[in-house]
């Protein structure tokens, strides 16, 4: 873990590296406004739709996207642009397009994020109510979708070589179809309903589908920009899905607390969804341990026996001591695909303090 000297050191790289992409341009809007709305609306009876769409569609997606947020996925794009690319091959030209990825994939998370939240009938989303609580469900619903699309016109905006915007745009449509396949994993699947040996399974499956996907393509827009091999891409797309997965494995341990979010406390466990805690449940417990862990699930929204039973087990701990191993692995993974010598240096130091921010956000 880097602490107090360590710590100080990546932040100053941080603020070296920020200021060799000075300035960059701002980010993209989340919504279109004024010409540009009118540019891709192509309306050949004219009019302007701004205030019509304000309410429906605009309106809910600001406020989603105006709330605290780690913007993790975002910030990887460029990490792992810096990671393949040394200092004086790197132009702002391509570190700001970084920028615009990096936007992108965290508006394809929140657009994830409303489809999710309907699913699974959630009432909160990052401390406020969710998006189809606040403006109903035909609302949200379509804003959601939506967010799967217009990342695709910031993209083609970028005006990339021919190659490279291929390259991204099949990326990107693998990751939605992988991400759907997680979902169908997620709100099909009762953790309660499979025999315990198939639960791990199901668990890891949903884990890398779903956050593993979106890492991963994170973590490609970064190496494509930067103009990666072919060899490197490939690794940086397999440390993506550990990562992201990583990601996951702290985010369900969260959940156990939720104590940033405390409407969602075992939520994932009440719902006999796949997660991390699952997982570790069904492969780490006895027959007899898994079956009494059951129990005081089953009688979820009622806390008080779960809360019990995690006090005199330790799945917790251990589920953490897991997750902390698969985090290490997979930079150890990286290391060695990539080669040690072919890595920036600064650039891996970032994506560790990265990890470390996941390990202690949801600790």
């Amino acid at each position: 873990m880097l602490k107090g000297e360590d710590m100080g050191k990546v932040q100053t790289i941080n603020h070296r590296l920020e200021a060799e992409i000075w300035p960059l341009p701002p980010p993209a809007a989340p919504v279109p406004r004024g010409e540009e709305l009118d540019k891709i609306l192509s309306l050949t009876s004219g009019g302007k739709l701004d205030d019509l769409l304000n309410p429906v569609l605009f309106a809910p997606i600001l406020d989603l996207t105006a709330r605290p947020s780690k913007k993790i996925r975002g910030q990887l794009v460029e990490i792992t642009y810096q990671l393949v690319t040394p200092i004086h091959l790197r132009s702002r030209a391509t570190l700001a397009s970084c920028w615009v990825c990096g936007h992108i994939v965290e508006l394809i998370h929140a657009g994830s994020l409303v489809i999710d939240d309907i699913q699974d009938g959630s009432l909160v989303r990052r401390g406020r109510p969710a998006l189809h609580r606040q403006y109903g469900l035909p609302v949200a619903l379509n804003a959601g979708n939506w967010l799967y699309f217009w990342p695709l016109q910031l993209l083609g905006d970028l005006n990339l070589p021919a190659e490279k915007e291929l390259a991204l745009y099949r990326a990107y449509q693998r990751t939605l179809l992988r991400a759907h396949f997680g979902q169908a994993l997620d709100v099909g699947l009762r953790m309660d309903r499979l025999d315990q040996e198939c639960v791990r399974a199901a668990c890891y499956a949903s884990m890398e589908l779903k956050t593993g996907a979106l890492i991963a393509l994170a973590s490609v827009m970064g190496a494509v920009l930067g103009g990666a091999c072919e060899k490197a891409v490939a690794a940086l797309e397999q440390f993506g899905h550990a990562f992201g997965v990583a990601l996951q494995m702290f985010d369900d341990l969260g959940n156990l607390s939720s104590r940033r979010d405390p409407g969602k406390r075992f939520e994932d466990l009440l719902l006999r969804r796949p997660s991390w805690v699952w997982a570790c449940a069904a492969e780490g417990l006895t027959t007899k341990n898994y079956e009494q862990f059951m129990s005081v699930v089953y009688r979820l929204p009622d806390a008080g026996p779960l809360e019990h039973w995690l006090a005199k087990n330790d799945l917790a701990s251990q589920a953490r001591s897991r997750a902390e191993e698969h985090l290490a692995g997979s930079y150890e993974e990286l290391e060695r695909h990539l080669g040690a010598k072919s890595i920036e240096p600064l650039a891996l130091r970032r994506l560790r303090a990265l990890g470390e921010r996941i390990a202690e956000a949801y600790d």
